[in-house]
């Protein structure tokens, strides 16, 4: 019995230093390979995504340094794929019983970093209740606040025009017109009648010249200077100066004329 036990490990040890030799050979073909393309650890690692301590454990065969199997065998399978030899005979070289190094996690961070994950939220009732309210008042306001901010502007746009009008408006003609029927041409048109009277061949009680003159520019609220006759032969002021009134004279015309009775008494 104790015979077939020494065998035993001795099979054993003979077996580890054939897989202990057979990793240092293709280490040793990992490495002269790398330098013979003329590429550096550091290159490896850029192209490889591996990290240098690992792919210098690799050309050593200090399988220790490594993480579990599964991870040591995809970085030699990665690591002879870039330098062109046979990704699975080089994986052999990997021992099957290899421990796992204590305090070193087999992360594949140290090849690539892995996707982020967005986190999953729970969509419960007054979530969904709170959602849909969301959403109707976003509606509601999409459908009616153009519709508020549409009529005050249809509103601005047409009392625009109007005021546009006015401050471009001309002067009316009102020569020839009554004293009465020029005013009221005048305040129609938003412009402020000022009277002068003054003797004229024109008819009494009619405008007989303007200022400003017709077709001048005036806006709302500007005075227009109306000159009505008094009649001819009447004077108003020194050198027929026409003076300014409100209201016609009424007792103007009456003093041209001369007294019926004033011929019997003489």
């Amino acid at each position: 019995m104790r015979g077939g036990s020494t065998r035993a490990s001795a099979e054993v040890a003979a077996a580890s230093d054939e897989q202990h030799e057979r990793g240092r050979r293709t280490g040793e073909i990992l490495r002269q390979t790398r330098v013979g393309r003329g590429e550096t650890l550091g290159d490896v690692e850029r192209d490889t995504k591996i990290n240098r301590i690992y792919i210098e454990a690799l050309e050593a065969a200090r399988f220790e340094a490594l993480p579990a199997p599964v991870y040591a065998r995809g970085f030699m399978r990665s690591y002879a794929r870039h330098l062109g030899l046979d990704p699975e005979e080089a994986a052999l070289a990997i021992p099957r019983d290899m421990p796992r190094p204590v305090g070193l996690e087999p992360s594949a961070g140290l090849r690539r970093t892995p996707p982020m994950s967005l986190p999953t939220i729970a969509i419960t009732r007054p979530i969904a209740l709170g959602l849909a309210a969301v959403a109707v008042v976003v509606l509601l306001a999409v459908l009616i606040v153009p519709r508020l901010t549409g009529r005050s502007s249809s509103a601005t746009a047409t009392a625009t025009p109007t005021a546009g009008a006015s401050a471009g408006a001309e002067a009316p003609n009102v020569v020839g017109l009554t004293r009465e029927q020029a005013q009221q041409t005048l305040q129609r048109a938003g412009l402020t009648p000022l009277v002068f009277e003054s003797a004229n061949a024109a008819p009494a009680g009619q405008v007989f010249r303007q200022s400003p003159p017709v077709g001048f520019a005036v806006k709302q609220g500007d005075v227009v200077t109306l000159f009505v006759s008094q009649g001819p032969g009447t004077a108003s002021g020194p050198a027929g100066t026409p003076s300014p009134t409100a209201t016609p004279t009424p007792t103007a015309t009456p003093s041209r004329t001369p007294t019926p009775t004033a011929t019997p008494a003489r």
